[in-house]
C-alpha cells in the first residue's frame, strides 16, 4: 500500500503531483483505449503507486529523472504478469511506451487527475468513434536512452 502524500514529503516539480492520476494505454489487438486509474507518489527520484484497469489491480515501482524528464516503472498485476513503462515527463503528464517481455508493446499517456481537459479530449475522441490514438495537442515522445 502506498502512503498518503499528506504524511510524506513528495516531489515539488509541478509536473509530478503525488495523488490520483488517470490515463490509458493502447493495444494493437483492442479496439478501444485501456483506461486506467492510479494513485502515484513521486519522491526523491522514486515512483510508487497502485491502480486498476480492465486486466485487474496492480502496483507500480520505478524511477524518474527531472534532468532528463524521463520516467520508468514496472506495473505488477496482482498474481499476473508485469508491464514495463517508460516515458517523457511533460506538462501534459507522462507519455511513452509500455512493453511486456519484448513481445507485446504499445503507447500510453497518463496525467494528474486534475487535468480534466485531457480526459475530456480523449473521451470526446472515443465518443466520435475514432480509432484510439494519441491526440493532437499532446507532445511527442523523446528518445528512450535518456534514463
Amino acid at each position: 500500500m502506498v502512503t498518503s502524500p499528506s504524511t510524506e514529503i513528495t516531489e515539488s516539480d509541478q509536473r509530478l503531483p503525488s495523488g490520483q492520476w488517470s490515463g490509458f494505454y493502447l493495444e494493437s489487438h483492442q479496439p478501444k483505449r485501456g483506461w486506467m486509474h492510479v494513485y502515484m507518489q513521486f519522491r526523491d527520484g522514486k515512483i510508487a503507486g497502485e491502480g486498476t484497469d480492465y486486466v485487474g489491480p496492480w502496483t507500480i515501482r520505478g524511477v524518474y529523472d527531472l534532468y532528463t524528464s524521463r520516467a520508468q516503472w514496472t506495473k505488477q498485476y496482482v498474481g499476473k504478469h508485469q508491464v514495463v513503462y517508460e516515458g517523457a515527463i511533460t506538462e501534459h503528464g507522462i507519455q511513452g511506451e509500455w512493453n511486456i517481455r519484448g513481445w507485446l508493446n504499445g503507447l500510453f499517456h497518463i496525467w494528474p487527475r486534475q487535468r480534466h481537459d485531457l480526459e475530456m479530449l480523449y473521451l470526446s475522441d472515443e465518443q466520435e468513434g475514432h480509432p484510439p490514438t494519441m491526440l493532437a495537442g499532446t507532445v511527442p515522445i523523446p528518445p528512450s536512452d535518456a534514463l
